[in-house]
């Protein structure tokens, strides 16, 4: 089912999706010091072989290129950093809870069921593989604004509704440009259906 969410005056839709997803609970000062780098380091990637061509043929000192060969310096940088992980699980993924499970997600929050208790107005970090190539993960800091327990098979579970609080816009951009398309595909497979 499709819904549309109203976040600080923007509107966003929501779609039921199964993703991977990590996430720990963290403290305030915990928030306060990793807020600006998930703010302004967006892992948005541009996996296009032609347009990494362009880096090489651009020796111009014209400020404009210079800026664009800046950007295509930190593709490669966070493409690196993506390969180092991949390689070489940090030190704090022990710290970090991973499911593969199913959400319901917008560009605002995520509602998913866990295991994990978390409490209201908890701050959380949290990592959201996206499924398409080359494999984007985003990294926000959400607060937790409702966690019901629930019985699944005689074992207690929360549904835990987590709000974005701190996102790259052009990794909420990255998002929502996912939802969209995952919203495109079930429209389009109900449509096939009923047909």
């Amino acid at each position: 089912m499709i819904q549309v969410e109203k976040a600080e005056n923007r509107e966003y839709f929501r779609v039921e999706v199964r993703l991977p997803i990590e996430f720990r609970k963290i403290s305030h000062d915990e928030y306060l010091n990793i807020e600006s780098t998930i703010k302004y380091g967006s892992v948005k990637i541009i996996d296009n072989a032609k347009e990494m061509h362009f880096l090489k043929e651009i020796v111009s000192k014209d400020e404009q290129d210079k800026e664009q060969i800046l950007a295509y310096i930190k593709i490669i940088d966070k493409k690196i950093d993506m390969i180092l992980d991949l390689l070489y699980k940090s030190k704090n993924d022990s710290l970090y809870l991973s499911r593969y499970i199913n959400v319901n997600i917008s560009g605002a929050g995520i509602r998913f069921t866990t295991d994990v208790n978390l409490h209201d107005a908890e701050h959380v970090e949290l990592k959201i593989t996206l499924p398409i190539p080359p494999y984007p993960k985003i990294v926000l800091l959400c607060d937790v604004v409702r966690s019901d327990v629930c019985d699944i098979d005689g074992i207690d579970n929360w549904e835990t509704a987590l709000a974005f609080k701190t996102i790259n816009e052009d990794d909420r951009d990255l998002l929502i440009n996912f939802i969209f398309t995952k919203e495109r595909e079930v429209l389009r497979y109900k449509k096939e259906q009923s047909g």
